[in-house]
């Protein structure tokens, strides 16, 4: 019979909020995420908290645009690692997850958002300097 828990960290049933958020692995992809854009993330329990920080995080729209982008693009991540541990029997380490992040969203941006001055070694140390 095949078990009902996180298949990212085996303890806890497997949910929505717990696989994207609250699982120990998602938290340690948030980590390195939130280091990478210099924002103080907290800790959150449920997918609509991370969107409602990001799309209220700071004083500058342009900003907070891109931080919910990196948001976006952190929890397909997760969702996309969590489908690679379930069908392939292989688990990314967290900051590979990360690096997947950084590279999604520069294609994101740079192909899709209105920012035509973007350039990858600004990007890759912190997507909220433009």
């Amino acid at each position: 019979m095949e078990t009902m828990n996180c298949p990212m960290c085996n303890e806890y049933e497997e949910c929505i909020d717990h696989v994207l958020v609250d699982c120990p692995y998602a938290k340690k992809v948030f980590e390195g995420i939130s280091s990478w854009c210099n924002v103080n993330m907290e800790a959150f329990h449920m997918v609509k908290e991370v969107m409602k920080f990001a799309s209220q995080w700071g004083m500058c729209h342009r900003r907070s645009k891109l931080l919910l982008i990196v948001s976006y693009g952190t929890l397909w991540s997760i969702w996309k690692s969590m489908n690679e541990r379930v069908f392939r029997r292989n688990r990314l380490p967290p900051d590979k997850v990360c690096d997947i992040v950084k590279s999604l969203t520069y294609l994101w941006v740079k192909n899709r958002g209105k920012v035509d001055r973007i350039e990858w070694a600004t990007w890759s140390q912190c997507p909220l300097s433009y």
